[in-house]
């Protein structure tokens, strides 16, 4: 059997030995030793008990088809519509119709025996009259316990057959009748108890049963009707709001700061208090009309009635503390809908009654009922005195825990929350356990700090969501900045290689003129001195002219003309086969030397009017690219010759080691740089020289290829003093051998 079968049967058999008790025991005391006795053990006990069993059948043939579907979900399955329906009818008419079998039980005994009685003479009206009033009001409290108990078991099955059924919903189908259930209870177990208190003080207790309880009727029945009728204007704002927020089809419902909100918790807190003030004065009214009733007959004395008046206070006090601390209870679903659902302003929603109020009043009362009860039934008979005031202090304990339970449950809620909120866990919203006391008030504000961090830890991962996005957008856009650029890159050092090769051929181009004419006068020499040549190899042949010897001689210095004009042409072509050569695959050591003075042949036709004051080190060497190496000394030669012009004057050209690295400096005397100009003078396409002389490229090119080797320049001018390039290149690694060339 489930577990909720099993409190059910529990439940079942403690409410029944309840109304054997309350109910059966005062038809047993009022027939008292009459014959009548008999006819309730013969008659009315059986006819009791079979109705029990039939409201035991007919609560299993309700509930077996909500336990057979909870077991079919729990194992897994999925039941079927209808019997789903089934099963959900079944669970909203148990509790009403097995609450309703047992009161029709009750009323038909209750109605029966007294009745019988007054019939056959045995017992008067008004005894009747008050016997079948104690024990119908009675059996209505029970009744309205076993229906509570019943919804509360089976409360959890109603989240299986209706999961997607929201709880607020079958709370706004159900609050009004917890309500009014609780309050007819509270009656019926006020009555009880105060007729039970009242049999502990002997002879007075007939009194009351006989012609007191009568008396209670009118007092009742008018309290009843103003408390309902106030039970329904205190609600009526939290009906107000279950329209808006249920009831209306196609709206929106009320917003987090709906006024509606306020209304419906202000309501829900202030209901128990107004409930509990008109049943106690209910309570105390009634109760007072009864004993001033036995009191005017002069049936009981002043000793009696005061007594029977603090009983009647005693009992309506705790009646009204139930009633205050259990309609709070049902209302509590509704005030932590409200408080997780909207924002609640503290100053609007404060509680009625402080907390210390509350705990300081309610334990006051506690304690002087329990100091009564004790100072009533100490010198009480024995057996009802004992168990009179073991009664009481149950009922004062109820209390005490109830009023535990609302202090210490909101806490630990807290305490959860709090765990959970520092883990980082923020969607379970905080709402109030109660009333907006210093307890709830608390809830309220850790409600409104979780949703405050809530919002802003969701804002910061919005704003690190859409930096996430823009990082992602802005590093795509930068790959695709960065393949643009090594494009662009890698096309700007093929345009450099170009604009290098360019400008070679374009120096080569320039040099044409001058080494052409350098070349034409060795050749020249040599074509000029093959017809003579010729002449004497003919005479020698014929033995003609001077003496052989003689002949030989001028021979041989016609040959060494010749071989000078060759060998000059020869050196020429090697010069500026070099000059010209490609070779910017492979570095290689260079002999700065050799490319000096390589260089300076083919400028020999730009260095007519120059003195070259030339100081290079034999053994200097850097790891480079020969033509590039070249290049740079060309260029630099040529602006060099080109500063000092046809006036004359000294270039001065050193290499030498200098600590790690090595030092080539190329100095002149020419006309200088301006300052202004100096700066700008390695820009590409800057030139101070007329159109057709240069393309700005020389110096521009220098710098690249200098970089390119490691190396850095640095120019010293002055206008009417000269310039001076100083250059510093690495020295080459241990070991010298070729390696592939630096990226530019």
């Amino acid at each position: 059997m489930p577990r909720f079968g099993r409190r059910l049967l529990a439940a079942g058999l403690i409410l029944d030995t309840a109304e054997l008790v309350c109910c059966g025991l005062p038809l047993v005391s009022w027939m008292g030793a009459s014959p009548w006795d008999s006819l309730w053990l013969r008659v009315a006990l059986p006819l009791t008990l079979a109705v029990w069993a039939a409201a035991a059948l007919r609560m299993s043939s309700l509930v077996r088809p909500v336990l057979e579907v909870v077991a079919e979900v729990r194992e897994g399955g999925k039941p079927k519509p209808a019997e789903t329906e089934v099963a959900r009818l079944g669970l909203a008419r148990a509790p009403r119709e097995v609450a309703v079998i047992h009161l029709l039980a009750w009323v038909l005994v209750a109605s029966a025996l007294p009745v019988h009685a007054v019939l056959g003479r045995e017992r008067d009206p008004l005894s009747a009259a008050a016997l079948i009033q104690l024990v119908l009001v009675t059996s209505a409290g029970l009744a309205a316990i076993r229906t509570l108990a019943l919804e509360i078991i089976l409360a959890p099955t109603r989240a299986i057959l209706m999961p997607n059924l929201q709880g607020i919903r079958v709370f706004a189908d159900r609050y009004r009748g917890a309500l009014l259930a609780v309050g007819v209870a509270l009656l019926g177990l006020w009555q009880t108890a105060l007729a039970f208190f009242a049999s502990t003080l002997g002879k007075a207790t007939g009194e009351l049963l006989t012609s007191g309880m009568y008396a209670l009727w009118p007092v009742l029945i008018v309290g009843g009707y103003l408390w309902w009728r106030l039970a329904l204007a205190r609600t009526a704002p939290i009906e107000e709001y279950f329209d808006a927020a249920l009831r209306t089809k196609g709206g929106k419902g009320p917003g987090r700061d709906d006024p509606k909100a306020v209304d419906a918790f202000v309501a829900a807190q202030r209901t128990p208090y107004a409930l509990g003030v008109v049943q106690a004065v209910t309570f105390v009214a009634a109760g007072v009309a009864a004993v001033v009733h036995l009191g005017s007959g002069g049936r009981i004395g002043l000793a009696m009635a005061g007594r029977l008046l603090l009983i009647v206070l005693l009992v309506s006090l705790l009646a009204t503390l139930y009633q205050t601390l259990l309609a709070q209870q049902v209302l509590r679903p509704l005030i932590r809908h409200l408080g997780s659902r909207h924002a609640l302003p503290l100053d609007q929603v404060r509680a009625p009654l402080g907390l210390r109020t509350k705990l300081g009043g309610s334990l006051a009362a506690v304690l002087v009922a329990a100091c009564a009860f004790v100072w009533l039934f100490v010198h009480a008979h024995a057996m009802w005195g004992r168990a009179s005031l073991a009664v009481a202090m149950a009922a004062i304990f109820g209390v005490v825990m109830l009023l535990v339970r609302d202090v210490v449950s909101p806490l630990r809620a807290l305490e959860e929350r709090s765990g959970e909120m520092a883990k980082g866990q923020l969607a379970r919203p905080v709402p109030p356990w109660g009333e907006a006391d210093e307890i709830g008030r608390l809830a309220v504000m850790f409600e409104e700090m979780r949703r405050s961090l809530r919002d802003r830890l969701r804002s910061t991962e919005s704003i690190n969501v859409d930096l996430e996005r823009e990082v992602r957008r802005r590093t795509e856009a930068l790959e695709q900045r960065n393949a643009e650029l090594h494009e662009a890159l890698e096309k700007l050092r093929r345009a450099q290689d170009n604009l290098v090769r360019s400008e070679k051929l374009a120096s080569m181009g320039r040099l044409v003129a001058g080494i052409a004419h350098e070349i034409n006068n060795p050749v020249n020499a040599v074509i000029n001195s093959l017809g003579p040549l010729d002449d004497l190899v003919k005479k020698i042949a014929a033995g003609e002219g001077d003496a052989p010897a003689t002949l030989a001689k001028e021979a041989e210095e016609i040959l060494a003309v010749v071989q000078r004009g060759a060998s000059r042409t020869k050196a020429i072509v090697q010069a500026l086969h070099g000059y010209a050569r490609g070779d910017d695959s492979v570095q290689r050591e260079v002999n700065l030397a050799r490319s000096v003075d390589d260089t300076l042949g083919l400028l020999q036709h730009r260095l007519r009017n120059v003195k070259v004051a030339k100081d290079v080190e034999p053994g200097v060497r850097i790891m480079g690219f020969p033509g590039q190496i070249d290049q740079v000394l060309m260029n630099l030669l040529t602006n060099a010759a080109q500063a000092i012009g046809e006036k004359g004057g000294t270039i001065s050209l050193a290499a030498r080691n200098q600590d790690d690295r090595v030092l080539l400096t190329i100095a002149d005397d020419g006309a200088g740089i301006p300052q202004d100009v100096l700066p700008r003078i390695f820009d590409p396409f800057f030139t101070t020289k007329d159109v057709g002389e240069g393309s700005g490229l020389g110096l521009s090119i220098v710098h690249g290829i200098i970089e390119r080797h490691g190396g850095h320049i640095d120019v010293d001018s002055h206008p009417g003093q000269g310039t001076k390039f100083s250059i510093s290149f690495p020295l080459p690694p241990v070991g010298g051998g070729a390696r592939n060339p630096p990226t530019a």
